[in-house]
């Protein structure tokens, strides 16, 4: 071998390079196992954070249910936020199948926060004692922290997620079912309560050339989208089933066929409104009322004056009226009217001296009614002295106490000479309490009656204007007497109530049914 030269296998070894990837891959394999356990830990990561945030949604909407406005509200949430999770070990209980720290799968540890609203993506202000649960609108529930355990991510140095909590805010959004969408503007938060009971109201519609605020008392209706105006809503029977009440605005504008169609319950119809097989535009079973209908009579008397006493003495109200005959004609055109017995039921007396704005006192001249209708009966007869009391009470024997009353003449003021007397020829009105032109809708478990009508009472003041507006409930209402000439766009009646199912049961989650709903 020359010196200075390499042996042949040296030189070989030397110039190979086959191997030059292997330490490539093994600098590289740390680095690929880091990804892999990276991604596969980070898989595990996300299903134990869905885990929890499913857990938080839960708590969230089952507390939500619970914010009624009731002073326990916070109290029954946490309760029925913790019954959601039921117990450790039970089918029903939430757990996390990836979770492997020290407390095992179940899912425990809730935090509660509450507040009184939600706006503008942020709720506020904080409601933090119990004693003030009625105040609660928005419920936050969080889920104590958990952790993973990594499998494969300890190759970079980390060893556990560290501490993963969820949370879920909730709060209840109401929808209206079964209602007419007519409200009434009122001055409380608390309105109505059972002590508003037999208190007269008075609902007035607030003209279009008002340029001022709705006030309580104002009465209009409610635009609920996708719901179509048929501009006869105060006559129909039916309403829509359930309709969110989110931006809720009001519905400006009054339209001039809406006390027709609410005339149409005391057996008023029109040519365009006849009663209906669903209900719409059908009488009461009790309609009485400050009108009357005209039928022409002749009257002989010695005197040349009659008297109401003398009519009644000659005439009887028709026990059927003719047929075609549809013209009810208001007390208020009646020439002679005996005024104690015309009266159909009132308002409250403070309404008349101007001490009530749109809410009395309940203190109506209950007597007057009685002896007009019913003499000898007593007011003591009706414990509770409401006009409503008193309608029920007439209903359950009409035969006797909802009978044709002669009310009033319109004297011709030429009589005529005959013989001994004198024949009047006169235009006499007779008052039907009970319906005439159309078969009474009776009440069922299914519909309310006639007279009754349900409003949502809502703040509205210092609106103007299609804006939105906060319904607080909804109530019901007995329909004093019809729409008259003189106020068209007035609503007398008298509080039944907080509003009940057509079946008298409660209605809770039957008008104004509320929904929780995750809001983030």
């Amino acid at each position: 071998m020359t010196p200075g030269t390499r042996a042949p296998g040296i030189r070989h070894f030397a110039s190979d390079r086959g191997g030059n990837v292997s330490p490539l891959y093994a600098l590289v394999l740390m680095v690929l196992i880091a990804l892999a356990g990276i991604g596969f830990d980070y898989g595990r990561l996300m299903a134990m954070q869905s885990e929890l945030q499913n857990a938080a949604d839960q708590a969230a909407l089952a507390a939500a249910t619970q914010l009624d406005g009731h002073e326990d509200a916070m109290i029954r949430a946490r309760a029925a936020a913790t019954a959601a999770f039921a117990t450790a070990g039970s089918d029903f209980a939430n757990i996390t199948q990836v979770a492997n720290d020290e407390a095992g799968r179940t899912v425990s540890g809730l935090t509660f926060t509450f507040y009184e609203s939600y706006a503008d993506d942020a709720p506020g202000p904080q409601v933090t004692s119990d004693a003030d649960g009625a105040l609660a609108r928005v419920v936050e529930v969080g889920v104590n922290g958990r952790k993973v355990f990594y499998a494969l991510t300890p190759v970079i140095g980390a060893f556990n997620s560290g501490g993963v909590t969820a949370k879920a805010m909730a709060m209840l959004k109401k929808a209206a079912c079964n209602v007419p969408a007519i409200m009434v503007c009122v001055d409380r938060s608390d309105f109505p309560l059972p002590a508003d009971a037999g208190k007269g109201l008075r609902m007035r519609w607030k003209s279009s050339k008002d340029v001022t605020p709705l006030a309580p008392g104002n009465w209009g209706f409610l635009d609920i989208s996708g719901v179509k105006d048929t501009q006869y809503e105060l006559g129909e029977n039916t309403a829509p089933s359930c309709i969110n009440l989110e931006n809720l605005t009001t519905e400006p504008g009054f339209r001039n066929t809406e006390p027709e169609a609410l005339n149409t319950r005391f057996d008023m119809p029109t040519s365009k409104l006849q009663c209906q097989g669903n209900g719409d535009f059908c009488p009461s079973e009790n309609t009485r009322k400050n009108y009357a209908i005209a039928f022409s009579g002749t009257v002989l008397s010695a005197k040349q004056t009659l008297t109401l006493a003398d009519v009644r003495a000659a005439l009887s109200c028709p026990a059927t009226v003719p047929s075609g005959k549809s013209t009810w004609v208001p007390f208020s055109s009646i020439g002679v009217i005996d005024r104690t017995a015309s009266d159909s039921f009132t308002l409250d007396s403070c309404f008349y001296s101007g001490t009530c704005s749109y809410l009395g006192d309940g203190s109506w001249d209950i007597n007057r009614y009685l002896a007009g209708h019913h003499p000898g009966v007593s007011a003591s007869t009706f414990p509770k002295g409401t006009r409503y009391e008193i309608y029920q009470w007439e209903i359950a024997s009409k035969a006797a106490r909802l009978a044709p009353e002669l009310v009033g003449f319109n004297p011709d003021g030429r009589p005529q000479k005959s013989g001994a007397n004198y024949r009047h020829a006169i235009t006499y009105h007779c008052s039907y309490p009970q319906p005439q032109f159309s078969q009474p809708w009776m009440p069922s478990d299914t519909q309310k009656d006639r007279r009754v009508l349900t409003v949502g009472a809502a703040r509205c003041e210092g609106i103007s204007g299609r804006k939105e507006v906060e319904l607080l409930g909804w109530m019901d209402v007995f329909l004093v007497d019809p729409s008259e000439p003189a106020e068209p766009g007035t609503i007398r009646a008298e509080v039944i109530g907080p509003a009940l199912r057509p079946d008298n049961l409660s209605g809770f989650q039957y008008y104004g049914r509320d929904r929780a709903v995750l809001i983030r």
